[in-house]
């Protein structure tokens, strides 16, 4: 109980911290490139841990998907201080996508609502005890 209560406490820092740092605005010229309907977006992204913590497992999933999937890690886990490359082979075509990573006890952090359609780097670090994410 006493474990479920401090993961509840975390995942909730850390989706408050994932919307202060989505707060930034977004400029008319941003808005009206999306209007051309025959652009092609990418949704991969590369990932950086600077957690201090291996991880050994990532899912995505859109936003609002009740289910996560399989683990798309493309390594067996992802040390601190490494990064790789993840590539969607889908046919989906979402703009916004949840993140789940876990450790190897299976403790899991989420953050959500990227967009990845602008985002093509996740760095991941734990800041004052609390995990954050940062986006390029």
């Amino acid at each position: 109980m006493k474990k479920m209560k401090f993961l509840s406490v975390f995942l909730v820092l850390a989706l408050s911290v994932f919307i202060l740092a989505g707060c930034g605005g977004s400029s008319a010229a941003d808005d009206s490139s999306s209007a051309d309907e025959a652009t092609v977006y990418s949704q991969d992204f590369t990932i950086v841990n600077e957690t201090g913590i291996e991880i050994y497992a990532v899912f995505v999933s859109p936003t609002g998907e009740e289910s996560w999937g399989e683990d798309i890690l493309t390594t067996n886990t992802l040390p601190t201080g490494s990064s790789t490359d993840i590539a969607f082979d889908t046919d989906v075509d979402e703009q916004y996508w949840d993140l789940m990573v876990a450790d190897s006890a299976g403790t899991t952090v989420e953050w959500s609502e990227i967009d990845l359609f602008t985002v093509s780097e996740i760095t991941l670090k734990i800041e004052n005890g609390n995990p954050t994410a940062s986006f390029k």
